[in-house]
């Protein structure tokens, strides 16, 4: 997914419905980039388009919905505090636009938000219902004009820590493992058992010392067997294939994910957006649920599988040793450095498979604007030689190439986006304000959408050529297979189902939480069938870790 994307969702979610903000005259704003200028047009347009229909829905007076009842559907105060001032600064003017049967587009750009009048979310012929307001409506008397704190400036600084370093925000000790599931923590990397010792983590190998029942690896199996006088950890694990999974590469692996019902004006209700700053905080990801890392149980709405899983279902010493890296919009350039928060200690730790998968950001932009086929081959050379000085012996390495994004399109193009607009149409209104999280794809143009395909094919050879030139590196191998979307995706349908049961359906273009566990599973099927050296024995003493520990302190 790209940057722009993420930033326009980032502020969509975060300033929220009527909270848009609405020409916050601060010091930042003068600096904004094009991107965020284009994300304050998005946001605005896009949330009062559902303001309206969650109006239509629900009739009321215009005014109560305003300034009565719209913050009420945010309980997060931080949230709820920006809904309020932005409704007072802005309310009255939003209310009478309204009342005029103004649409979403022409308030944004009466508001100053939107420069560009060609980009519009609607025709301009296109009806909207007619509002009334309470017999006792008053506009608000104190209008404010300065917020306590600004709030461009705090998505800024939250976006440089986590968008930048990628690492734990709460971690007591160090060692990137954290006790917090958000902000970088467990959710995307397995949890610290002590956050005061940087030498207790997941996926440790060397104990603290040779007699010592401390659980080292935070995999929950700790204590000495009094008949044996042998550590746990020794009896239950010792000789049994041990792995970690990691994943490097973009917003596919971090399962990156918004809630359909968030723009979808007929399933808001008081508690719709009660997760909403947790989702910031995640990045809008979903690793815990991640066809690499997810850790989560299975339900019928939200089937989990994972590599994770199958390695700790394999091997119940494997508990907790999974590190997320992936990051949304991430491509070859930025993968170079988002790998650097993988940690790995070639001494202490045990060996793990990583997944490097970067499918599409490379020539998600277009023509003109695509990564050289050759200047990726030696990024990803680069990546692996980088990995060969932090993977421990016995270690495995897993490439994906792009994927062939041309489909979303054919499938998507003339279905329903949760808006109440065709995906065409949203694409199209995401392309002019330049926020398109794919332009290359997401494109009604024929031809642009060929030469896109084109271009991630010819990045694909160059993955082949890596395959064929045998490179040989000292602490791992490696493989490569071709992103399964088009095998997972065709016989889906083949079976009945409909393309758009996998995708996400806000944004049109990401894997859903179906796909991701049918990758999942795919993946698990290849590893079995061409490399079932990579996988080990299952431990015989699954079923005593069980009847000992448990969970094994869980994931949570």
């Amino acid at each position: 997914m790209s940057h722009r994307l993420s930033t326009c969702i980032l502020l969509l979610l975060v300033i929220t419905t009527g909270a848009l903000g609405f020409g916050w005259k601060t010091k930042s704003q003068k600096d904004l980039d094009p991107v965020l200028k284009s994300a304050r047009c998005g946001v605005c347009t896009i949330t009062l388009d559902l303001s309206i229909q969650y109006l239509a829905l629900h009739p009321e007076p215009v005014n109560d919905f305003v300034q009565k009842h719209l913050c009420e559907l945010f309980s997060e105060p931080a949230i709820n505090y920006l809904c309020k001032q932005a409704v007072s600064l802005f309310g009255d003017m939003v209310i009478q636009m309204i009342l005029n049967q103004a649409g979403s587009d022409d308030i944004c750009q009466t508001l100053m938000l939107c420069e560009d009048t060609t980009c519009r979310l609607r025709p301009k012929n296109h009806t909207y219902p007619s509002m009334t307001v309470s017999s006792n409506y008053k506009p608000m008397d104190s209008v404010p004009r300065d917020l306590n704190f600004d709030p461009w400036e705090f998505l800024r600084e939250l976006y440089e820590h986590l968008s930048v370093q990628h690492l734990p925000l709460i971690d007591g000790d160090g060692d990137r493992f954290s006790t917090y599931p958000t902000l970088r923590g467990y959710y995307w990397r397995g949890k610290d058992c002590n956050d005061f010792n940087a030498n207790i983590y997941p996926g440790r190998k060397i104990p603290l010392s040779p007699d010592s029942d401390t659980d080292h690896d935070c995999n929950g199996i700790y204590g000495t067997d009094p008949t044996t006088n042998r550590t746990w950890e020794d009896l239950l694990c010792a000789n049994t294939t041990r792995y970690g999974i990691g994943i490097i590469g973009d917003s596919v692996g971090a399962h990156f994910s918004i809630p359909g019902e968030y723009l979808n004006a007929s399933k808001i209700n008081s508690t719709t957006y009660n997760n909403m700053l947790a989702n910031l905080m995640n990045e809008f990801d979903l690793p815990h649920f991640s066809a690499a890392t997810g850790f989560m149980n299975s339900t019928e709405e939200a089937p989990v599988s994972s590599l994770y899983k199958f390695f700790r279902e394999r091997n119940r010493c494997n508990h907790r040793d999974y590190q997320n890296v992936a990051v949304n919009g991430g491509d070859t350039n930025d993968t170079d450095v988002n790998m650097k928060a993988l940690i790995r200690n070639q001494t202490f730790d045990h060996p793990m498979i990583v997944v490097h998968e970067i499918i599409g950001n490379d020539v998600c932009f277009g023509p003109g604007k695509m990564t050289p086929p050759e200047m990726f081959k030696q990024g990803v050379l680069g990546r692996l030689e980088f990995l060969d000085t932090i993977l421990p012996p016995g270690s495995h390495v897993l490439m994906f190439g792009l994927v062939n994004g041309s489909m979303l399109y054919d499938f998507l193009h003339d279905e329903k986006h949760p808006i109440g607009i065709t995906y065409r149409n949203m694409y199209d209104f995401l392309n002019c304000l330049e926020l398109n999280p794919c332009p290359g794809w997401l494109n009604s143009d024929d031809e642009t959408r060929r030469l896109t395909t084109e271009g991630a094919f010819a990045i694909n050879a160059k993955y082949r050529e890596i395959i064929a030139e045998g490179r040989v590196y000292k602490n791992f191998d490696y493989a490569y297979y071709e992103f399964p979307v088009v095998e997972i995706m065709s016989k889906w349908i083949a079976d009945g189902g409909k393309a758009t049961d996998l995708i996400e359906p806000i944004d049109g273009f990401h894997s859903n939480q179906k796909f991701n566990a049918l990758i999942a599973d795919w993946v698990w099927q290849r590893l079995n069938e061409d490399h079932p050296d990579w996988i080990g024995d299952i431990n015989p003493n699954n079923n005593r870790i069980i009847e000992l520990f448990g969970d094994q302190g869980g994931h949570l």
